[in-house]
């Protein structure tokens, strides 16, 4: 047990981490016309539900504020929806197969939503940074970062160096400018962590500062702690023999200490893909994370 030779995490694909607890989501739903009544439905359901915790995890107001037309658009989107809508309704939820699927079900559905931002920010990309839409941008960079992060893939060059910005910062800056620099900063460590790889001896002490540079900007968000452990599992996990299944109650309490590190990471997010995150995009990422350790091997 401990700390082994150092091999490369094996990359996978998103889709391989769809199927929470093993158990893959259903495939696409049908789409067929549906009720006025029920596409009110999705459209509750997406703003109230889904949408704040998608920018809650990746810190923009996009989704909250303009992805709902292109939502509503998304005749497979809507299908998967209302899909999941029903889901949650079987009288059988209960049951650990069809709990198992629902979860997978609503994975693939944040999945999906999160992913329309990708080609919208694209077709901006030809814009000049100042008429750039700052939250679409930032979504984008961002889900692409979490996806090279939690897939195991390296990236050549940092998505999060640079974004446009909301609006220019106040001199001197106010507490918000000064906010939205920490999370700037917090994400831009994260991709710089992606262009670092563990097999290179020579990017040890990178790797090690970077992180702590990241720890340090969590500031008590949720989403940032899910963001850490992730990466902290990452770089432990791929030289730990045993991980998952075997690490063991840390022996110290210092902070410093792999072991530690790794135990209290992997903890966290097995508790709240678990039901102890607040929400349900926190929830099913952290159980996507989960599922990254087993099939990875």
């Amino acid at each position: 047990m401990g700390l082994a030779n150092l091999f490369p995490a094996k990359q996978v694909k998103i889709n391989d981490l769809l199927a929470l607890r093993g158990i893959p989501p259903p495939p696409p739903h049908p789409i067929v016309p549906l009720q006025q009544s029920r596409l009110d439905e999705v459209q509750a359901v997406f703003l109230a539900t889904y949408a704040p915790a998608i920018d809650r995890f990746l810190e923009t107001r996009w989704f909250t504020e303009k992805a709902l037309p292109h939502v509503m658009a998304n005749a497979q989107l809507v299908a998967q929806y209302s899909g999941l809508i029903d889901a949650f309704s079987d009288p059988n939820i209960n049951d650990p197969t069809v709990l198992g699927r629902t979860e997978s079900f609503e994975a693939s559905v944040i999945w999906d939503t999160m992913s329309i931002c990708r080609p919208l920010a694209n077709m901006s990309n030809g814009n000049t940074a100042a008429t750039q839409d700052f939250d679409l941008v930032a979504s984008a960079k961002r889900l692409e970062a979490f996806e090279a992060l939690v897939t195991g893939e390296h990236l050549e060059t940092n998505p999060l160096a640079q974004s446009p910005v909301r609006e220019p910062a106040a001199n001197p800056p106010t507490l918000p400018d000064q906010l939205l620099q920490r999370s700037l900063d917090f994400w831009s460590s994260i991709g710089h962590f992606l262009t670092l790889h563990d097999d290179e001896a020579s990017s040890a002490k990178e790797i090690d500062d970077t992180l702590a540079r990241c720890r340090m900007l969590l500031d008590n968000f949720e989403n940032r702690d899910v963001i850490y452990s992730i990466a902290i599992a990452r770089h432990i996990g791929a030289r730990w023999t045993d991980f998952p299944r075997n690490v063991p109650p840390p022996a110290t309490s210092d902070e410093k200490d792999a072991g530690s590190k790794l135990y209290v990471a992997q903890k966290f997010l097995e508790q709240e893909a678990a039901g102890k995150g607040t929400t349900q995009v926190i929830k099913r990422i952290c159980g996507m994370a989960v599922r990254s350790w087993y099939v990875r091997q």
